[in-house]
């Protein structure tokens, strides 16, 4: 079983390499085409093929063509009314002799007169209404009677999700643009959450001024729960940061903490040779949530103090970051 299961696998790098060499003038006449398209991209086929089509409509319209799936039978029973002005069609058929599919893409073309690229076996009769003809390879399915759709389908979806990636380069589409269609899950929050839509702000933000007591600082930490106070200058700039941390090492010196201002435990606590220096522990609220997790991990810092000029207004730590989902 192991052996016929490799010997399956085996087959399909043949079939993609045989497919490397049918991609020619043609599929960057279909990048063209997509790429300046002035309206929705309509992608039909049936049976196994129609679901290729589904999955290429989502790709397609992931990256930045808007495309629809329309099943040929349907659109021959009222669905044909999606079919627009400046639209294009993409009709995928694995010999190319399906007839619903064959008269959709031939009553498309008498609505609209759009270009019609088809992808099937070479020489089909499908691609006798083509603009632009993209092929696969005519090998045998993967089952012992060559029938079940696999290396046909296998190969139908490759051109699919090339076609679509190349049409999105040729867009010169950027990271921004792509999180545009995907604002949701982890990929859209990497993409597009800036750390202010996660920072710990107002009265829940755990801040004091340079010149109060070892009691306050104390209390702030606490009644805040975050572990660390923010230490202002009178004029509301950032000063440093105190972590509960901090005070623990001043207790096991012997310093005396409770008679100290909040500057004082600030400059007796900073870090000594043992501890990696942190060159930047602040950053912009317009920042990438993102950016600031991979900022935590190169500092080896647990949270970041965010600024506007030099005033703290927030706060974010990488507990929170991991709980956004990033």
């Amino acid at each position: 079983m192991i052996e016929k299961a490799r010997s399956m696998l085996a087959s399909y790098n043949t079939a993609m390499t045989e497919l490397q060499a049918l991609i020619d003038d043609s599929f960057v006449d279909a990048v063209k085409t997509l790429a300046s398209l002035e309206s929705v991209l309509i992608i039909t086929g049936l049976g196994k093929s129609g679901l290729v089509g589904q999955k290429a409509a989502a790709t397609f319209s992931s990256t930045g063509t808007p495309s629809a799936f329309v099943h040929p039978v349907e659109a021959l029973h009222g669905d044909l009314g999606i079919v627009q002005p400046g639209s294009a069609m993409l009709a995928i058929s694995k010999g190319g002799g399906n007839e619903e599919t064959i008269e959709f893409a031939r009553q498309y073309r008498s609505v609209v007169n759009g270009p019609v690229i088809t992808l099937s076996e070479p020489a089909s009769r499908l691609e006798d209404l083509a603009d632009i003809a993209l092929h696969i390879p005519p090998l045998p399915e993967i089952d012992e009677w060559d029938l079940a759709p696999t290396t046909s389908t296998m190969t139908s979806m490759a051109v699919c999700d090339v076609l679509a990636i190349c049409t999105q380069q040729s867009k010169d589409l950027t990271a921004d643009d792509f999180a545009q269609f995907h604002p949701s899950g982890t990929l859209g929050k990497r993409l597009l959450l800036n750390v202010g839509d996660l920072m710990i702000s107002g009265s829940d933000l755990p801040i004091q001024a340079l010149n109060v007591s070892f009691a306050d600082l104390v209390y702030e930490i606490s009644s805040k729960g975050m572990g660390m106070v923010l230490l202002t200058e009178k004029n509301g700039e950032l000063f440093g940061v105190l972590t509960d941390g901090d005070i623990r090492r001043l207790m096991a010196r012997d310093e005396p903490v409770t008679e100290m201002t909040a500057a004082e435990c600030f400059r007796a606590s900073r870090r000594g040779d043992d501890l990696p220096k942190v060159d930047r522990g602040w950053t912009t609220a317009n920042t990438k949530a993102i950016d600031c997790l991979s900022q935590m991990q190169i500092h080896q810092i647990t949270s970041l103090v965010i600024l506007e000029g030099q005033t703290p207004i927030g706060l974010v730590r990488m507990q929170d970051l991991v709980a956004a989902g990033l």
